[in-house]
């Protein structure tokens, strides 16, 4: 099943930069740490650091799209195997 990815603005750095209300903070799917970058991965509704969202199989960066097996992501090639 291909899943597109999503890059997004982190909501919350206007408010931080205007003095507003402090945003509830993404969680990484991949590391679980917060993610405070300034763009975040949006994946089958979680969220991901660019640098943890990799393919299970090799490892390599996702990039543009994704396959979902298992609740794990993989590249086209490793997801055809």
């Amino acid at each position: 099943m291909l899943h597109d990815i999503k890059v997004e603005a982190d909501p919350g750095s206007l408010d931080l930069l205007t003095g507003g209300a402090s945003p509830q903070q993404a969680v990484c799917e991949g590391c679980s740490r917060i993610i405070s970058d300034r763009f975040l991965m949006r994946v089958n509704d979680t969220s991901w650091h660019e640098r943890c969202l990799q393919c299970a199989a090799c490892q390599q960066p996702l990039t543009n799209t994704c396959y979902s097996r298992d609740t794990r992501l993989y590249c086209r090639a490793d997801y055809q195997q």
